[in-house]
């Protein structure tokens, strides 16, 4: 498979995963190792840039929303801004302190398929204590750290950030559509400071800009198909649980252990 034709799939990829609860990290490992992609164009610093992607996604779909918090701090109403600080700490300490050994370590599809149950029955079980009686603004700084503690642990391939964040909302009562808008409000921050840390990284830069085209490609795909999964899952998630995809991560994780047995991964 040629460059351009990896990084259209790795895009699409990307985008439809970040946020489907299904984990975009263990999808674009699993990729990657299945077509045997060269780890120095598509590895770790690839990735990221795809992020950037989904980023914007995210950005231009909440625009409204993160418009009305900027000026909001500016007449005095911080509440809110406050809460999606407190909220991304974890993940972005967490980051800092352990991606590294995480991206070393934990990459395995052993690991991925372990993610992936997991995550499934976190979901099943926050679905069956969910009263969803609590509206967004109603979320306070217990809710805020409890949801950001689950985004850290997302950094775990296969766990899927956006669905264990909505499922530590649910556990706190919030509304299913409450809890998938805040969960990808704090998911912003961490995928934006993800692409700034590869992009100031020099030497990671130097690699990402090699092949400029390639990277477009992969960046605009990741964008669109991004913000048509962004779009999906806050209209799903407004009448569907987070079980609809656990047979689908389940399945996933089965077919892993097959191919690693079959020795295919």
């Amino acid at each position: 498979m040629n460059d351009l034709a990896a990084a259209i799939v790795l895009g699409v990829v990307q985008g439809l995963t970040e946020f489907l609860p299904v984990s975009s990290t263990a999808h674009l490992i699993l990729v990657s190792d299945l077509l045997k992609l060269d780890p120095e164009r598509f590895g770790l610093s690839f990735d990221v840039a795809l992020h950037l992607g989904t980023a914007l996604a995210v950005l231009l779909y909440f625009a409204r929303t993160w418009i009305d918090l900027v000026v909001g701090l500016f007449r005095g109403r911080w509440r809110m801004p406050a809460l999606i600080v407190l909220g991304t700490a974890p993940a972005a300490i967490a980051g800092v302190l352990f991606q590294s050994a995480i991206e070393r370590e934990m990459r395995g599809p052993l690991i991925i398929a372990a993610g992936l149950v997991v995550g499934s029955i976190v979901f099943v079980v926050a679905e069956a204590i969910a009263r969803q009686r609590r509206l967004m603004n109603e979320v306070g700084v217990g809710d805020a750290l409890v949801i950001g503690i689950a985004q850290a642990i997302a950094l775990i391939p296969g766990i899927s950030r956006s669905g264990i964040t909505i499922s530590a909302g649910l556990v706190r009562e919030l509304r299913r559509e409450d809890a998938t808008r805040f969960a990808f409000l704090l998911a912003t921050p961490v995928i934006l400071g993800a692409g700034a840390k590869t992009l100031l990284d020099a030497r990671k830069a130097t690699a990402l800009f090699a092949q400029p085209d390639v990277l477009a490609v992969g960046f605009a795909l990741s964008f669109l198909s991004g913000l048509a999964a962004v779009a999906f899952m806050v209209r799903f998630l407004r009448g569907h649980s987070l079980n609809w995809f656990v047979a689908y991560r389940l399945a996933l994780a089965a077919l892993i252990v097959i191919a690693v047995i079959a020795g295919v991964l």
